[in-house]
């Protein structure tokens, strides 16, 4: 069997937490074929990795590299810290889909919201798009150099529908319908799942609540339901206390998806909350729900 590349004599860190081993690693079609010591040379690139290490590549799963992907499509500096696969969209901040007349709007509430440049973004986004399929096809266009995984995002579709109302009051009904009409469209196009946040960290230019935050309990089952008309999509929400995971439950249940759950942090103010999260999270998911508490190490 003729492989594409055999990489040779690396310490390979595998991931699992063992301590690295010397070995050689075979690669063909895109996937790892083999891993063991001395394997035959038997490959139309082989690359002498004596000395090194080599692991498998970084999912980073927490990123708001939206607009950066349409300019930079290395999305440094990912690729040099060893990350192959991005989720992108994360909290709802996506920057599609996205009006002409919105533009304007999205890239300063990104400024506050995510604390990015106004001038970058305004030089730099590329809006070749409006809808969502449209903007997974610029993406695809540029040939990024890291795997994107895409959420589709609340703000942006309750502001595609709402408008100006999006940061002012909940949504009717028929507005909710035509909502998750946008989320099948960008789940049918593409989109890995929905992401929303209801964390009142999370405001706009102005100190305006971000359009997520205004959304009903309705509105997020409804949302959610759509995103799972074809069997799929996972379910981010970066919560504030007026979503307890009991809630998350529930939609989970109803909606028979993942919810991936962030951000859970430590709060000097009440420093048990996280671990009743957590808590909540593993009696879930052992009544065989699927609920994931996203942590990160903080100082």
């Amino acid at each position: 069997m003729t492989d594409d590349l055999l990489i040779r004599g690396a310490a390979l860190y595998d991931g699992s937490g063992s301590d690295p081993f010397v070995a050689d690693v075979a690669v063909k079609g895109g996937r790892i074929r083999a891993i063991g010591a001395s394997l035959p040379v038997d490959a139309a690139e082989v690359v002498d990795a004596g000395g090194l290490a080599l692991m498998p590549g970084i999912i980073d799963s927490h990123t708001h590299f939206d607009a950066q992907v349409t300019w930079d499509p290395y999305v440094r500096p990912s690729p040099a810290l060893g990350v192959t696969t991005a989720a992108i969209g994360n909290c709802g901040f996506t920057i599609a889909p996205c009006r002409p007349a919105d533009r304007e709007r999205t890239m300063r509430n990104l400024t506050q919201v995510e604390g990015m440049s106004l001038d970058v973004l305004r030089q730099g986004i590329r809006w070749e798009f409006e809808t969502f399929a449209e903007y997974l096809a610029q993406l695809r266009r540029s040939r990024s150099a890291v795997n994107l995984a895409c959420y589709v995002g609340h703000s942006s579709v309750r502001t595609w529908v709402m408008g100006d109302a999006a940061v002012q009051r909940e949504a009717t009904p028929d507005e909710i319908e035509r909502m998750a009409a946008v989320i099948r469209e960008a789940m049918d196009a593409g989109a890995v799942g929905f992401a929303s946040s209801t964390s009142p960290a999370h405001n706009g230019e102005g100190g305006i609540p971000m359009p997520s935050r205004l959304a009903s309990d309705e509105e997020h089952l409804a949302l959610i339901q759509a995103m799972a008309h074809r069997g799929s999509g996972v379910y981010m929400v970066t919560k504030g206390g007026q979503m307890p995971v009991a809630l998350l439950e529930e939609m989970a249940a109803r909606a028979g998806r993942p919810v991936m759950i962030a951000a859970l942090l430590h709060n000097g103010t009440n420093p048990g909350a996280v671990f009743a999260d957590l808590d909540a999270i593993s009696a879930a998911n052992a009544r065989g729900r699927k609920l994931i508490g996203r942590c990160r190490a903080a100082r």
